[in-house]
């Protein structure tokens, strides 16, 4: 890795770099500048620890918060108890996304922008529809990007939302995030799955992009069969065929853990593993669980990427060896990763 900086003030060290150019089947560092990898709207995610399979993803920082109250969500943590959903003042917006994908145009790079890892992208639909107002000034003038909206919402959200980007549609991704039912009832204040998966059929349908999370899953009696019974509904049911599905289970962050409200689901992580991403679930059931579900969507035909969320290098070469998911490639780089969060 190429950590020079040539003396610039405008460049963060090696943090801050996106590897992207394939040179003669390897891959160069090409470092952003600080105006853009942290900054008031944008930030170049590169904090996975060096345990942690976490590709480098772009945030779009449009709002923080969520209306919708889940037991286990991490934003309790980060923004210390208080994560009602506030929208930024997005004056700004336009003018300094045009600069960062003029940027990303003059390097050559694609971005996808994910506007829900600090907030739901979609639960609010009248600060969604500010954001988009702004997104489609811009976006049309550099097709290389897309946004990427992640959400709970159920089906009234997704149409307030086909309306909003009507004749847009191609620069638009939603990742869905959904659970097994007896889960999402037990953990999860929000719209129900059933709901997310009617929302998501209907994004479908309008020509919109749709992935899927399973996340987090959670080991409750019976697990093996409810999570089977959703992947089932999800290419029965509903007849999804999701471009990339993403799996993750059950991680406490410490600060998550402190100022959750409800710590019901704290029981889940008793002789758990100890990660640079906070408490796992035990090591074999963590397994078992990803085995399952990969599993089942291959019993459906699903040819789509398959990923799995902030997990550890160890788990991932273990579910490779079983011919289950890809290699994740070069530690720090994880070439081979196709997730929700990346293009």
């Amino acid at each position: 890795m190429d950590s020079n900086t040539s003396g610039s003030s405008d460049i963060f060290y090696a943090r801050y770099y996106e590897f992207v150019k394939p040179v003669h089947g390897t891959y160069v560092a090409i470092h952003v500048p600080k105006r853009f990898s942290c900054s008031y709207y944008f930030s170049l995610f590169s904090k996975s620890p060096a345990d942690i399979v976490c590709p480098q993803f772009w945030e779009l920082k449009w709002a923080v918060g969520c209306p919708y109250s889940c037991s286990y969500c991490f934003l309790q943590g980060t923004f210390y108890g208080n994560k009602s959903f506030r929208l930024k003042d997005l004056s700004r917006l336009g003018k300094e996304l045009d600069e960062l994908l003029g940027w990303a145009d003059a390097v050559g790079i694609r971005l996808l922008l994910n506007a829900g890892e600090l907030c739901d992208s979609l639960a609010v639909p009248e600060a969604t529809e500010k954001l988009i107002d702004v997104l489609k000034q811009v976006i049309t003038n550099h097709p290389m990007h897309k946004i990427l909206f992640v959400t709970k919402a159920g089906l009234h959200q997704a149409k307030r939302f086909i309306e909003s980007v009507r004749g847009f549609e191609e620069f638009f991704v939603v990742s869905f995030s959904i659970n097994a039912p007896i889960v999402a009832k037990r953990f999860e204040i929000a719209p129900s799955v059933e709901d997310r998966l009617r929302a998501a059929t209907t994004l479908h349908e309008s020509g919109i992009e749709i992935r899927f999370r399973i996340d987090p899953m959670i080991p409750v009696d019976g697990w093996e069969n409810h999570y089977r019974f959703l992947i089932e509904d999800v290419f029965t049911k509903y007849e999804l065929d999701p471009e990339r599905i993403t799996i993750g289970s059950l991680r406490g962050l410490a600060k998550t853990i402190r100022f959750s409200r409800d710590r019901e689901w704290v029981k889940h992580l008793r002789n758990g593993e100890k990660t640079g991403w906070g408490l796992k679930i035990a090591t074999e059931t963590r397994r078992n669980m990803y085995r399952t579900v990969i599993e089942s969507l291959k019993t459906y035909g699903y040819r789509g990427y398959i990923s799995l969320c902030k997990e550890t290098y160890k788990i991932w070469l273990e579910l490779f060896e079983e011919n289950l998911i890809s290699n994740p490639g070069t530690p720090k780089i994880w070439e081979n990763v196709m997730c929700n969060c990346r293009l």
